[in-house]
């Protein structure tokens, strides 16, 4: 049911299930042609042989199929009738195998010869039987299995369509997220680096103080954008969190067990992680951390536990302010010692509502119709053999049975199958429903066999198609296999009382009636699953991607603006500084001002690109820059290494992201008074580092931009590691280079 461990091999699990379905329909007619191969090798051997051929012309209607481009379908469709004709007719096969030439014709729209085709049907049944109920049957028998290839090959067909399409739909998802952040972006912050730039280049130092009003309202803005795109997930906070922890040495378990996106809550849940784990690091003594997410009972639970003995006293007070925050959006926030002595703090907020399910399209909903006529079909000929005072409980028995199927077969088609032993369960409450809805039918398939005749056996067809749906594959084989067999021997028994060999071939013959219903019931119950399944996972991994785009905007912002705008800030404060002392070096600062807006507005654009490219060396220069200006004292080493080549220009864009990001930290969050600078390329790596000397006792967390870039590197193959390095504070960058560079 719900298992997409095979969705990977979706085109081949559904073209397997057509071969299935047409084997099955086949299958029969197969038996007798192979039955009768002793004692009529000729007419055995071409029963066998149109048998198999009808079942291989169908893999024509499907991708890419038998068809080639110099013969029409016409061509194909000509054949199979012929075959089909043939061994109807000089042959002697029942009309039944006439279904698959009707499946293609449902297929290829040709109405007037399947229209034909069921009124030959007819006269060649009548003909044989001379009885109006058997001629009736049988026609029913020739539409139903020609309805039921149609359903499963078009929903087979659908299944490839939605599994190709699903990377487009998550490409077309991503491109509308970044047009909407673009469109954000200009409207909420170009008006502001365009403002500053305005000021910056008339030059006039009394400008200086509105200028700092419009940069501080800018960056804020900027924080503040970059704050509300990652809101919806915990995944940059996670991984800045583990950062902090392992910086401080502190051994982090991180265990995420809820489903993204968050929503508007998500930002409340990062800054309740980044408090708790900021106290942990800053007050206590901790050695161990978890922080570990779940959703139960339409709840969303953050949990941030340690074994800090003075966070446990004081961790309480550092976090009341978070609580009123929480409950802005519904949610709780507790804190305090637990019974094993850590302390623990919880946030828990309403867990966001599942996504509206995607609408059925159009092949899937007349593929449902299809099965309900199935079912249809199935009680009418049920009813043809009833006896007359057996009519009202027949009806019952099946009204029930038809309405459990279309409950819990069709309509709870997204529900998970049943696990396997030792595997978690999923979803018991459901789980439970569908397999006491499975018992219920049993009774009703089962406990009619001796009184209700020979069609009855299409009931335990349907039960074992179920049964193959909900429980695991190998269990349900089993089970439909053995059902088959014992519905068998029941109706024989009923009939003949299973006396010698006829007995015991009837009984396998009534058996594998009963598992061509099942093979056709379940390829048409697992491909709605499929299909569906695959709806979803599209829907999911389009979600997985604006996310990700959301993400990626956001350390964007952070990475490229942000740093700007700090140091904009930084050189205007300095140019206000230097108004009254040297008038020439502060409109040299505006003029740097000038040029800094002027980028800034350029990555304000290429925040909506797919991935900005920073030369590095501009950035190095920029930033030795930046830091002299804050009266840093820069050593710079930038080393070529032994002959490894120049850095790939998407490792410069990621090392140069990370400069800005270690130089940001510094101006904001130490006392630096000198900091190094080395860039080297060594054994197929290249590595940065920043250090500085601005950290009393070596102690302080990294910035939150750290969490960003450990997952910014991770996508490149590389690592990030921060912390105190020898009474200094070093941010250290590795890239592996791609071999044969």
């Amino acid at each position: 049911m719900g298992d997409t461990s095979g969705q990977d091999g979706t085109p081949r699990l559904s073209h397997a299930l057509v071969v299935a379905v047409a084997g099955a329909l086949a299958a029969a007619h197969l038996l007798k042609g192979l039955a009768r191969i002793p004692a009529e090798p000729g007419t055995g051997l071409a029963i066998t042989a149109a048998a198999l051929a009808l079942v291989a012309l169908q893999l024509r209607h499907l991708p890419p199929g038998l068809r080639r481009p110099a013969v029409a379908p016409a061509v194909w469709t000509a054949a199979e009738l012929t075959v089909a004709g043939l061994a109807v007719l000089p042959l002697g096969v029942s009309i039944g195998l006439l279904c698959l030439p009707a499946g293609s014709l449902l297929l290829e729209r040709r109405r007037l010869p399947l229209l034909g085709l069921c009124a030959a049907a007819a006269v060649i049944e009548a003909t044989r039987s001379g009885s109006v109920r058997d001629t009736l049957d049988m026609t029913l028998t020739v539409a139903l299995g020609g309805v039921m290839l149609y359903a499963v090959t078009t929903l087979a067909l659908l299944a490839t369509r939605v599994h190709g399409a699903r990377l487009t739909l998550a490409a077309a998802a991503v491109t509308s997220e970044r047009l909407r952040i673009a469109a954000g972006l200009r409207a909420g912050l170009s008006a502001g680096l365009d403002e500053i730039h305005g000021l910056a280049r008339q030059g006039d130092p009394a400008l200086l103080n509105p200028l700092l009003a419009v940069a501080r309202r800018t960056l804020a803005a900027t924080r503040a954008t970059a704050a509300e795109l990652r809101s919806l997930s915990l995944s940059p906070e996670a991984a800045s969190a583990r950062a902090l922890l392992d910086s401080a040495g502190i051994a982090a378990d991180i265990r995420i067990g809820h489903a993204e996106p968050l929503g508007p809550a998500g930002t409340v849940l990062a800054t309740v992680l980044r408090e708790a784990v900021t106290s942990v690091v800053r007050i206590g003594d901790a050695r161990r951390c978890e922080i570990v997410t779940g959703e139960r009972a339409g709840q969303l639970v953050l949990r941030v536990v340690s074994d800090g003995v003075v966070t446990a006293a004081l961790g309480a007070d550092v976090l009341d302010g978070l609580a009123a925050r929480l409950r802005t959006v519904g949610g709780r926030l507790t804190a305090g010692l637990e019974p094993d002595g850590r302390f623990a703090v919880q946030a828990t907020v309403p867990a966001t509502p599942a996504p509206t399910a995607a609408a059925d399209p159009p092949e899937l909903r007349t593929a449902l119709g299809l099965y309900v006529f199935l079912l249809g079909a199935f009680c009418v000929k049920a009813l043809l053999y009833l006896p007359a005072h057996l009519l009202g409980l027949g009806v019952a028995a099946l009204a029930v049975l038809c309405g459990l199927q279309i409950r819990f077969s069709l309509q709870d088609a997204t529900l998970p199958r049943l696990p396997a032993q030792g595997a978690p369960a999923a979803r018991p409450g459901p789980l439970r429903r569908q397999v006491l809805a499975l018992l219920v039918s049993a009774a009703l398939a089962f406990a009619p066999l001796p009184w209700f005749g020979r069609n009855w056996i299409g009931a335990v067809g349907i039960l074992a198609g179920s049964a193959l749906v909900v429980l695991p594959l190998r269990l349900g084989v089993t089970a439909a296999v053995g059902a088959s067999a014992v519905a068998g021997a029941i109706t024989v028994g009923a009939i003949t009382g299973g006396a010698g060999a006829g007995g015991a071939g009837a009984a396998l013959l009534v058996a594998v009636n009963a598992l061509i219903t099942c093979v056709i019931v379940y390829g048409v119950l697992r491909l709605v699953r499929l299909v569906r399944e695959l709806q979803q996972a599209a829907a999911g991994l389009a979600r997985a991607a604006v996310l990700a785009e959301r993400l990626r905007a956001a350390r964007d912002l952070h990475d490229l603006l942000g740093h700007g705008l700090a140091a904009i800030l930084l050189k205007a404060e300095l140019a206000r500084r230097l108004r009254s002392l040297d008038l020439a070096r502060c409109r040299a600062e505006l003029a740097d001002i000038t040029r800094l807006a002027q980028r800034g507005a350029g990555e304000l654009r290429t925040v909506a690109a797919d991935s900005p490219r920073l030369p590095f060396d501009a950035e190095l220069a920029s930033a030795t820059a930046i830091l002299t200006a804050g009266a840093v004292t820069v050593e710079v080493d930038d080393e070529e290494g032994d002959g490894d080549g120049p850095v790939p220009p998407e490792v410069e864009a990621v090392l140069s992201v990370v400069l800005r990001e270690a130089v940001t930290n510094i101006l904001r969050h130490s006392s630096a008074r000198h900091a190094r600078i080395a860039v080297s390329v060594r054994e197929r790596c290249a590595r940065l580092e920043v250090e500085n000397d601005g950290v009393p006792d070596g102690v302080r967390p990294p910035g939150s931009g750290i969490g960003g870039l450990t997952v910014r590197l991770a996508e490149v193959g590389g690592t990030l590691s921060a912390g105190p390095d020898d009474g200094w504070y070093l941010v250290r960058a590795e890239v592996p280079l791609a071999q044969g560079r």
